[in-house]
């Protein structure tokens, strides 16, 4: 079972697409680098636009639910981030600007000027970014389960992260990556949704990988948050240890008419654990509530 087919099995009063409307063909946009950017457009040709980033070891999957639930209203477009689902990296090393530009040829390739973004962890990183230099191509932020910066143990902790692998491959980061993003209780509830979640990890480049790790680790953004000018929907999880409730409160209260939702219980990845919940302040914060 999908997540999208999880989803929809636990709220069955929402309306369904058509499943070949959620199966397109991606297409491929080829960067100056060498790297390889799949994405696709589902939903309404003529709606609104939404783009949803993926957190490093995901692909556009982690999204199903939430995509799923508001493509009957939006145009979507999904992406990969490079090295990871079906994208593909052209080096081991990137910048958070490099991410951006992926997501704005992207865009571009979609004919898209300006869209809503939703970003979760990396993928907030990257909407960050994108707000604070490029803030004509985005309308509203929805950063979720993520940090404005890292500090020196958080580098040493993303080189050890590399350190292990070159050692073993990214199959050796996938049960550590489920330890971090979900409880032991929702790893024991949803033991289909983890099957699938091992496989979405296994299946990213190393080089796409650590590529985005050197990403992470230029993150430097937390002074700037007050420059940002346009509207931004923190979502953080009460329990998720990579991006504390209490650092990404701190973030929205340096960000300028800003909020911060926290979800409890919710460990890393919200877009999974707590669809629904994600749904509705998506629903809300695009509507202007």
């Amino acid at each position: 079972m999908d997540f999208a087919a999880y989803f929809l099995a636990q709220y069955p009063s929402l309306p369904r697409l058509e499943r070949s409307r959620m199966n397109q063909v991606p297409a491929i946009v080829n960067r100056p680098d060498g790297s390889r950017i799949a994405w696709r457009s589902t939903g309404q040709a003529e709606g609104p636009t939404i783009a949803f980033s993926n957190s490093l070891g995901a692909n556009w999957s982690m999204w199903d639910a939430v995509v799923e639930a508001l493509a009957e209203d939006y145009r979507i477009l999904n992406y990969d981030t490079r090295g990871h689902g079906r994208s593909e990296a052209g080096s081991a090393t990137a910048t958070l600007a490099d991410l951006a530009a992926d997501l704005f040829a992207v865009m571009d390739a979609a004919e898209v000027e300006r869209c809503d973004l939703v970003g979760l962890s990396l993928g907030g990183m990257t909407g960050l970014h994108a707000a604070l230099r490029h803030p004509e191509r985005i309308r509203r932020l929805v950063a979720c389960n993520c940090r404005a910066q890292v500090d020196e143990s958080g580098f040493k902790a993303w080189e050890d992260r590399i350190a292990a692998l070159r050692a073993g491959g990214v199959k050796l980061l996938v049960r550590p990556t489920i330890e971090r993003w979900f409880s032991g209780a929702f790893q024991a509830a949803q033991p289909q949704m983890m099957e699938q979640v091992r496989a979405m990890i296994a299946g990213n480049s190393e080089r796409g990988y650590e590529a985005c790790v050197r990403a992470i680790q230029g993150l430097n953004l937390q002074a700037e948050l007050p420059h940002i000018a346009l509207p931004v929907l923190y979502v953080a999880g009460a329990q998720d240890l990579g991006a504390p409730a209490a650092e990404m409160q701190r973030m929205a209260e340096l960000t300028p008419g800003s909020r911060c939702e926290v979800l409890d219980p919710c460990g890393h990845i919200a877009s999974m654990e707590r669809s629904a919940d994600l749904i509705g302040l998506l629903r809300g914060f695009l509507r202007g509530d």
